[in-house]
This record gives structure tokens, sequence and C-alpha cells, in this order.
């Protein structure tokens, strides 16, 4: 823990041991001061023996109870001994004595950071903020509460003001070149990255963060060049080299790609980004057997993920396996993936759309609406990939308006939604069978209606 509120450093160097003895024999001349027992819990701070300070905080509370720098100090003390709880009562009674006591309302924003209560943490941090905006501690531990409650521009707009107060603080630009590159923002995320580069950062972070803002921009050979800078400062980086693989096969250097993949499993024999993007080089070069056996080792190493991260990994680990197995006309173990997945985590309404997917390919459109009514059931609203696949299922049922008007009402919501599922029109659908779905229509009279199916259909042609 940071002691912020101590004492600054002594200039000179000082006996400790003489100290203490010095405050005792003034403590037995002067039994009734509280502000030598509150003095020695200094000098035993400065020992790096909390728990004797505890004792002399609590005297001089004893003596003088209004004294709130004993009272702070004690909460300090306990904190370094590791009772947070007990630090945590002391801070908040220093509150009820000073409600404009900085240090108070910072340290109960760090505990409650620490327990991963993000707004209590907020609603402290904020208050230490107005009574001095100034301080770029605070400012940096706003931005992870910030972060940690999901308010990620808040995040940046607090490293923006570590910034103004200094703008050589080297964390605030890794952590702010980050957020931006989260949040899509990724000229800001380059120029802030760069500018850190150019004042001597020797991290990877940054050229990590400019490397993959590049990438997002679709401009590969400056996110290649940046990122192998990153990677000469920390060649065991093994993220890096995930990466840096990923932008080779984006300039379709795929065999230089796959090289780099299987360096970073000598690194890391079962890293999941490896071998998925192994499996998906595999796929590409027509070797479904290699790509699923691939998928099959990364869906093991998710066990090594964060439990938070792993059922996303994982459902779209079998996503992909589906589209293969479903593309190579193996029906049954598709279906199985759907299935599988679905019982790890049966409230994804996705996973039942997969199943539904699946059992529309083979002629199993009753099971298919049963798929979809549970994918219903466990949407906690309108899920727009579930009306897409009941869209799919009147139109694979020949109902073509009616598929139709759902895919329409889609598209006024989400104009990039064709693009979002090729992969599963492709999967469903043959272009001549759209093709005369759109000359159905257009002979009914629904231009609009055809309009809108022919937009699904020129991506699938493309």
């Amino acid at each position: 823990m940071h002691q912020s509120g101590m004492p600054g450093e002594q200039e000179q160097e000082v006996d400790l041991d003489k100290l203490v003895d010095q405050y005792k024999k003034a403590i037995r001349s002067r039994p009734e001061d509280g502000g030598l027992q509150h003095d020695l819990g200094l000098v035993y701070m400065q020992k790096g023996q909390p728990d004797k300070a505890v004792k002399s905080f609590k005297k001089a509370l004893n003596l003088q109870p209004d004294m709130i720098n004993a009272r702070h100090f004690l909460a300090v003390a306990h904190a370094e001994n590791g009772n947070l709880e007990a630090a945590e009562r002391e801070w908040k009674k220093v509150i009820s004595e000073d409600s404009n006591h900085l240090m108070a309302h910072y340290f109960l924003g760090w505990i409650n950071t620490a327990r991963g209560q993000w707004e209590e943490a907020v609603e402290y941090l904020e208050r230490a903020r107005e009574i001095d905006p100034e301080q770029s501690r605070i400012h940096h531990a706003l931005a992870e509460a910030y972060v940690g409650s999901n308010r990620p521009l808040d995040a940046v707009q607090s490293w923006r003001k570590v910034l103004e107060i200094d703008p050589s603080d080297l964390r605030a630009r890794h952590n702010v070149s980050a957020a931006l590159y989260d949040q899509g923002m990724y000229d800001e995320a380059i120029r802030i990255g760069e500018e850190t580069i150019e004042m001597g950062s020797d991290s990877p972070i940054p050229r990590v963060n400019v490397a993959l803002a590049y990438l997002a921009k679709n401009e590969p050979e400056k996110a290649e060049d940046v990122m192998r800078q990153a990677l000469e400062l920390a060649p065991d980086d093994v993220d890096a080299r995930v990466n840096l693989g990923e932008i080779l096969a984006r300039q379709g250097k795929l065999e230089e790609a796959c090289e780099t993949w299987k360096q970073v499993l000598k690194m890391d024999k079962e890293n999941p980004d490896a071998l998925f993007n192994l499996g998906q080089a595999a796929r590409v070069k027509g070797d479904i057997d290699e790509a699923l056996n691939l998928w099959d080792r990364a869906l093991n190493a998710t066990d090594n993920l964060p439990e938070e991260m792993r059922p996303g990994y994982q459902e779209h680990l079998r996503a992909n396996k589906t589209l293969v197995l479903l593309g190579a006309e193996r029906y049954d173990e598709a279906l199985d993936e759907c299935l599988t997945s679905a019982e790890a985590n049966p409230n994804s309404a996705m996973n039942w759309n997969r199943a539904a997917l699946v059992c529309m390919k083979i002629g199993k459109t009753a099971d298919a609406r049963e798929y979809l009514e549970r994918a219903e059931e466990v949407a906690e609203e309108e899920h727009l990939g579930t009306e897409f696949m009941k869209g799919c299922l009147y139109i694979v049922e020949g109902d073509f308006a009616s598929g139709v008007q759902i895919w329409g009402e889609i598209l006024e919501k989400e104009p990039d939604a064709p693009a979002v599922v090729q992969a599963q029109v492709s999967a469903l659908f043959d272009s001549d069978y759209l093709e005369e779905a759109v000359e159905e229509l257009e002979e009914d009279g629904l231009k609009d209606d055809a309009d809108v199916l022919r937009e699904f259909l020129i991506l699938q042609n493309e």
C-alpha cells in the first residue's frame, strides 16, 4: 500500500531506534500528551512496524479522541497490516469528522477498488477529486474505478486530466492509448502512442496499441513495423507475437503468419489464440480435419483462461466449428457442437440459433422452430440474431414475403446486418435460390421486399 499522507522523506539519515527511545522517554514524563503517542506511531510506520504503530495511534486517540491525523494514520497502519475492515472503519470516522479529508476519501476509494466494488470506489474518488482536482494519483485511481464500472469514456477523461497535470506520465499515456483503441478512436490512439514512444518510453505497450490501431485502420504494413518494434523490446510477449501473426495474415502472408503462431506454441504450447488462428489458416487451405483438430485443442486450452472470458471464447470456437462442419456436410457433428454449447450455456440465444441453423439446413424445420422458441425464451429483450433466424426459417419454407419482412425490419435497425450474417446466409442458401426469391417478390409487386433480399444476396455473391 502507498502510504499517502505520511510525512515527507527525511533529508538526512535519522537513527529511528534512537528516536523511538527519545519519544518513549518523553511519554514517561508527559503520559497525558497524545501528540507524543501520535509522533511515536509515525516513527514506527517509518520503521516498517505498523503493528506497533496501531498501538501508539490508539493510545493517542484515547488521550485526544478528536485528533483526526492520529485516526487517519491508525487507518493507514491497519491497512499496512492487511486489516482493511479496520482501516475502512477508521477512515469513515475521519470523514464523519472532516468531510473534506482528502486522503480518507482516496483510500476508501482504494479499498473498494481492491474489492471490486466499483460504484462505491467511484463515489469516494469523485469526492476526492472535488476536494483536490490537481492530484494525478486521484485521477489514476478514478480511471481504474471507471474501467471497472464499465465507464471507459470517463476513464479516458481521467487519464487525460493526468496528462494535463503531468504530460510525461507514461503510465497514463499507456492506459489512455489502450482505452482509445478499445473505443475505436484509432487516430487518437495512434497519436498518443507515438508521442509516448517519442518521449522515450521503452515499454512495448504503446507500440502494441499503435500497431493494433493501424491494423484496425487497415494499414497492416505500418502495424507490422510497429509490432516488430514491440517484440524487439519484449521478445517473450506472447500476445504481441499472436498479434503479429494476425497482421501478417491480413497482408496475405499466411505461411509467415503460421510460422509466427507456431513460435507462440513453442513458448506456450496450449495458447488458445495461436491454436485458433492456426485452425483458421488450415480451414483457408481446405484442411478441414486439421482445422477441427486445432480448434479442439484450443477448446481444451480455454481451461487456462480467466473464468469470465471462458464461455465467450468457447462459444466463438464452437460457432466456427459448426459453420465448417456445416460446409463439409457433417450435419450430425455440427448439431452436436451446437447442443454441447447450449448445454454449457443454456441462456445464450446464439447457441439455440445455431442449432436452428443446422436443423434448417437438413430440413428439420420443426426442430428449428423449437430451438428458436428456446432462443426467444432466454433472450432478455428482442434478439436480432434470433429474429434473423426466424426470417431464415420462413424463407427456407418458401414464405419469402414473411421472411424478408423480418429481414427488412432488422436492416432498418442495423444497416450492417448483411455483412454480419453473411456466413449464415451462405451456409443456408445458394445464390440461385435467393435470386428466384427476388424474382418471385418482384412478380408479386413487392419491390421493397425484393430490394431487401437483394442486399443480402449481393454480399453473398461478392
